[in-house]
């Protein structure tokens, strides 16, 4: 094997390193943009859910509410949050989260409620389930 020959390996083996070192740059970059994608997507799951649960409970809830979010004082308010927060989620939900947030704030009701979460959960987290809405109602709530 001459010099030549040599040379041209080791050549070989750097563009075979440089190649790999691009190809790990792309895939670690997609890699924390899905990360940060679902970590956005986590925090603001967790915050809808409360805002939602707080439109259906206004009156048991407005308390809580208060002292987390004082600029929202009335059921209004609340809805124009919750619908806020849907036309903000357009960047990152998947169709059914913003197709079921859309028919709660419809008909804000359990109903559509335990929908919307049901369909959070599985965009969060790839779940699949056999839950349905009614599995999520508790029928002897205890009323304080």
């Amino acid at each position: 094997m001459g010099v030549t020959e040599i040379i041209s390996a080791l050549g070989l083996i750097g563009l075979g390193g440089l190649i790999k070192s691009i190809f790990d740059y792309f895939i670690e970059n997609k890699k924390r943009k899905s990360e940060t994608k679902h970590d956005i997507k986590q925090t603001r799951y967790q915050a809808i859910i409360l805002l939602c649960y707080s439109l259906i409970y206004f009156e048991k809830e407005k308390n809580k509410l208060s002292k987390f979010r004082p600029d929202i004082n009335t059921k209004e308010e609340l809805y124009n949050e919750i619908a806020a927060e849907w036309m903000n989620m357009t960047l990152y939900a998947s169709d059914d989260v913003i197709i079921s947030l859309k028919l709660f704030l419809q008909n804000p009701k359990q109903n559509t409620f335990n929908i919307f979460t049901l369909n959070m959960r599985k965009d969060l987290y790839g779940i699949r389930t056999k839950l349905k809405s009614d599995d999520l109602i508790i029928k002897n709530e205890i009323m304080l």
